[in-house]
């Protein structure tokens, strides 16, 4: 995701200034996408020199004043043609964890299955934690959940349990290579 599309996403909702919207980002996608106030400054600078976004300044007594931005004519346009853009890109396979896969001694399969059993439990936490805040969040008496929320964590439950059923693949191949007997006692 581009965080340029995003912070347009969000002034096209509401006018904000700088701290509103890396809430309204972290509240929409912050559980998939971590942003920092930096990533937020530059890129509001960005579409500000890019004539997507501008600014009014508000005074505060007592504090510096406050930048309040908003989407332009051209932001929107250049937001709406990103929205009916299919994503050429099928989702990048970078990820640490195949790095250390190519690194480590195929000759010794021991580490690289309990690193893969580790990886497997991690994948399950993030399953869980996924799924008990669905479950929060449908219980909150405002019923703050909305459909692209719950998408989005639906899409993140699957990719994890789709990544656990490569992760059994992988030790499943790695154990038939090496000869090992599986956890359930016969070969994979």
């Amino acid at each position: 995701m581009s965080v340029k599309y995003a912070m347009l996403g969000i002034l096209a909702e509401k006018n904000l200034h700088g701290y509103e919207l890396k809430s309204s980002f972290d509240e929409k996608v912050g559980e998939f996408w971590s942003l920092n106030y930096g990533q937020i400054y530059t890129t509001l600078d960005r579409l500000e020199k890019e004539d997507l976004v501008t600014h009014d300044l508000q005074t505060q007594e007592r504090r510096p004043d406050k930048k309040i931005y908003s989407i332009t004519r051209k932001g929107r346009a250049e937001l709406e043609e990103w929205l009916a853009t299919p994503v050429n890109k099928v989702r990048a396979l970078r990820d640490e964890f195949f790095i250390k896969l190519v690194f480590m001694d195929k000759n010794d399969p021991g580490p690289i299955l309990e690193l893969i059993e580790k990886q497997k439990a991690l994948y399950l936490k993030q399953m869980n934690r996924l799924t008990q805040q669905k479950v929060r969040l449908k219980k909150k008496p405002e019923g703050n959940v909305t459909l692209v929320t719950e998408l989005l964590m639906d899409a993140g439950l699957f990719h994890a349990e789709a990544d656990i059923k490569w992760l059994t693949l992988c030790a499943a191949k790695i154990r038939a290579e090496s000869g090992e007997k599986s956890e359930t006692g016969g070969y994979p």
